[in-house]
């Protein structure tokens, strides 16, 4: 954010079965439906929505909405896509509930940006709160955008050159399949960055490992890829 980018970027997340030139970019959200008046017992229900419902038609919604996005995928990172991983509402079977809490993801390619995805995916529960008499009330966290790797940069072919001189081999091209620093380095400065680590496993667990001789193969590389950079 303060200029200093540098040149070329090596990340070591755990990746290392192909070359990441492409990548989807992401956004969390979580989306509250309420109603006026507190919750009740669902005989003495009021002339309020009901939140449950608007949930459930929140759920189509963005059901329609990664339909449509589906149609814009690539072969190497995926389609883009909306996406819904929790519904709550309620506290017992005969409540009539105030409020309604949604929760998932929106995921998207290079070409689409953040603040698009979010005002599209705000319009979205606007709508639904028009169309049902709630308030919609709608929090957004980007994790990252979008990437790409230009591979006609220098760094990349200095990368499997090294790589084939440590292991035989070049890496395959192939898509990123979550996101990390390397797609804030591209989307807002334009810098290549190449994410390989080393072989590991446990990701956002109390039970994180790695592989300690890969972590040396990777040491070895990132010093190989220096030099000859």
């Amino acid at each position: 954010a303060e200029g200093y980018v540098g040149d070329a970027v090596l990340l070591p997340e755990y990746f290392n079965a192909a070359l990441p030139v492409i990548g989807r970019g992401g956004f969390t959200w979580a989306a509250t439906i309420d109603r006026d008046g507190p919750p009740v017992h669902e005989v003495n229900r009021p002339d309020e929505p009901s939140v449950i419902a608007a949930g459930a038609e929140l759920v189509a919604r963005i059901g329609r909405l990664d339909g449509r996005l589906g149609r814009t995928a690539d072969p190497l990172a995926g389609a883009e896509s909306a996406f819904v991983g929790t519904i709550q509402s309620g506290s017992i079977y005969n409540e009539y509930p105030r409020t309604c809490r949604l929760e998932g993801t929106r995921r998207w390619l290079p070409g689409t940006r953040f603040a698009d995805a979010d005002r599209e995916f705000r319009d979205l529960c606007a709508g639904l709160a028009a169309d049902t008499g709630t308030a919609v009330d709608v929090d957004t966290r980007l994790m990252r955008d979008a990437f790409r790797l230009d591979t006609t940069d220098p760094v990349v072919p200095l990368f499997q050159s090294a790589h084939a001189t440590l292991t035989g081999d070049r890496l395959p091209i192939g898509g990123k399949p979550f996101v990390d620093d390397g797609n804030c380095f591209w989307a807002n400065a334009g810098i290549p960055a190449i994410t390989h680590g080393p072989t590991a496993g446990g990701a956002h667990t109390t039970a994180e490992w790695v592989n300690v001789d890969d972590l040396v193969r990777v040491a070895r590389l990132y010093a190989l890829v220096a030099t000859l950079y």
